[in-house]
């Protein structure tokens, strides 16, 4: 593993730090979601013609048979031993209806090749009906298949594939978000102060008692009385709140690169520790620093994640070795954050 640049990250941390320290408001509209405004996922199978030789091979029964039964549909009865499929290839059509969506919108899909087609370049979708959970449809889809080129080193992908735009809605999705004159907002992380301090603001905002947080994710709002047949207005002005949200302390390390993130409330308990030829010592304040085999490091008390990384890029640690000395940390008990590898 290279060398990675601890100071230039250091200083990147530090303005996280900072920003983190001031516990900026955000708005509503970042913090939750509304339950029941979602989207609807909705799937069929479909055919994709016009391929030049790439479709599905004479060995894909399923194509054979959805080929036969197209070509019977419009008027002209076919058998699957007649099918010749090397233009034409079976794909699963997938898409997200949003949330509100009326009759005529149109979404975009994706289309993917659950024959032996390797390349659905240039093909047409034939019209396919898409169906919900439930088994009824909302939309159906159709139009020209575009293969996005792959770039990098690795292969391309070319069995799967979008038709932007290529799905209409025949059948309106209208979530239920007010019932009962109620509606639920729920934290997309969830967090018992963040959810105490959301219903605190909104109670504030509307001069009353029409919020209450039922558990660590939902909040529950009444809608006041005055708002009862406008709540699209009601909606907007709740997004339009602003709440100081509360972060729990977690430090983020990518073993690969050797990077570290942290927030601003990450501190390191009285510890020591030998790592290697080092010897780590976090005391308290005012100790004095200590060598041990050539290589010396401050004390340092109450320290954060930054001032241990400070000191041991000054040692030349390496990142890899950085990423043992913080999990041993954590192990001990004495860094009070979560670790999170990605």
């Amino acid at each position: 593993m290279g060398k990675l640049h601890w100071p230039s990250l250091l200083l990147c941390l530090s303005l996280l730090t900072s920003h983190t320290a001031q516990a900026e408001a955000t708005r509503l509209k970042d913090l939750v979601r509304v339950r029941g405004v979602r989207p609807n996922y909705v799937n069929g199978f479909g055919l994709v013609i016009g391929l030049r030789g790439t479709g599905d091979s004479k060995k894909s029964l399923t194509t054979n048979k959805m080929i036969a039964h197209m070509l019977t549909r419009l008027g002209m009865k076919t058998s699957e031993q007649e099918v010749v499929a090397g233009n034409m290839a079976a794909v699963m059509v997938t898409g997200e209806l949003p949330p509100f969506a009326r009759i005529g919108d149109t979404f975009d899909i994706k289309v993917s090749a659950i024959g032996d087609s390797r390349n659905l370049s240039g093909g047409t979708l034939v019209l396919t009906p898409l169906s919900a959970g439930n088994s009824a449809v909302f939309a159906v889809a159709q139009g020209a298949v575009v293969v996005g080129q792959a770039s990098g080193a690795g292969p391309q992908v070319l069995s799967v594939a979008r038709v932007p735009q290529g799905a209409t809605v025949e059948r309106e999705f209208k979530p239920v978000i007010a019932a009962s004159g109620k509606l639920i907002l729920s934290l997309k992380n969830a967090d018992f102060t963040t959810a105490s301090r959301i219903t605190e603001v909104i109670n504030q905002n509307l001069k009353g008692f029409f919020a209450e947080a039922t558990d660590v994710a939902s909040i529950e709002v009444v809608v006041p009385p005055s708002y009862q047949q406008r709540l699209v207005e009601f909606m907007a002005e709740l997004e339009a709140m602003q709440v100081e949200v509360d972060q729990k302390a977690v430090v983020v390390i990518n073993e690969r690169t050797g990077t570290v993130v942290m927030g601003a409330s990450v501190v390191i308990a009285e510890v020591a520790i030998a790592h290697g030829d080092l010897s780590i010592k976090i005391a308290a304040k005012g100790g004095g620093g200590g060598k041990k085999g050539g290589k010396s490091l401050v004390k340092l008390g109450d320290a954060t994640v930054g001032d241990l990384i400070e000191s041991l890029n000054a040692l030349g640690v390496k990142p890899a070795d950085l990423v043992g000395i913080l999990q041993a940390i954590h192990a001990a008990g004495a860094l009070s954050a979560d670790l999170k590898f990605i």
